[in-house]
């Protein structure tokens, strides 16, 4: 299918870099023109067309703004898109609807569960799960240009991208503030990054590696799981100094103890933590 992309940022880039291997991308348009610049090299594009081309040309156009600029960038092309056309954007937030309803135009969303900080190519990842949501005649194209061999296609219905949009943020954007508390704690005890790069780590590492091979609820050791109440009463004295980092124990602490801790201890370290 022939498409085209408006927003030349590390979502769209990347992804463009896979699609072109079964589609045809007719161009690239940015106001950023370093940007638009940058996408044209990495995908091999040798000659632009014009956003009044891009969209005469394109059976299908993706929006890879920010969430904010989406509708904005869709006003802009809007005069310029006639006929059938699809629409796509990139948020994992918004749903299809932000695009207004138009006669001949078809709208999706579509957005690949992955974090992207920088734009790599080739990307790492053989293959990326995308959360579609949208009417039936943009689902069937999304099968067309989403070949399976790059993608794994799952349906999403509009009311649960927020909470599905919650599951990217805490597995990924969370998860490196979690990280920064950690890191913070080894350089109050005079920690290198070297040394945090060769002891912390690794641990994390391992509880991931034993999360996805043991399971959840037998990947625990620790305090909680022996049910250490005085451990934990030196823990919690300890951070009173740092609320944050208070904040962020007891938190994540309560989260395990409800969930994975069944100890004779655990109602005891339950009302410890609350107070």
């Amino acid at each position: 299918m022939n498409i085209g992309l408006i927003g030349c940022g590390k979502v769209g880039t990347t992804l463009f870099y896979i699609l072109k291997n079964n589609n045809h991308i007719t161009g690239v348009y940015d106001i950023n023109k370093k940007h638009e610049k940058q996408a044209l090299k990495l995908l091999h594009i040798k000659k632009n067309l014009s956003l009044k081309e891009l969209c005469a040309k394109s059976q299908a156009l993706f929006f890879a703004t920010s969430d904010d600029q989406i509708l904005r960038a869709y006003k802009t092309a809007k005069p310029f898109i006639k006929g059938k056309k699809y629409i796509f954007h990139f948020s994992g937030l918004l749903s299809s609807t932000v695009f207004p309803k138009s006669k001949n135009i078809y709208r999706g969303s579509i957005h690949p569960f992955a974090t992207f900080p920088d734009i790599v190519l080739p990307p790492t990842r053989n293959k990326y799960y995308v959360f579609v949501e949208g009417n039936e005649h943009a689902l069937r194209a999304i099968k067309r240009i989403f070949a399976k061999r790059y993608f794994s296609i799952r349906k999403l219905k509009g009311h649960q991208k927020t909470k599905y949009h919650l599951l990217g943020v805490f597995s990924s954007n969370l998860l490196v503030g979690l990280v920064w508390a950690i890191c913070g704690l080894a350089k109050d005890i005079g920690w290198t990054k070297k040394e945090i790069n060769e002891v912390i780590m690794p641990i994390i590492e391992e509880t991931l590696h034993n999360i996805r091979g043991k399971g959840l609820n037998n990947a625990l050791s620790g305090p909680l799981e022996r049910g250490d109440i005085e451990v934990i009463k030196k823990h919690l004295s300890t951070l009173k100094k740092n609320k944050e980092l208070s904040n962020i124990y007891k938190t994540l602490s309560l989260t395990v103890l409800k969930n994975v801790v069944k100890n004779s201890n655990k109602k005891k370290i339950e009302e410890l933590l609350n107070n």
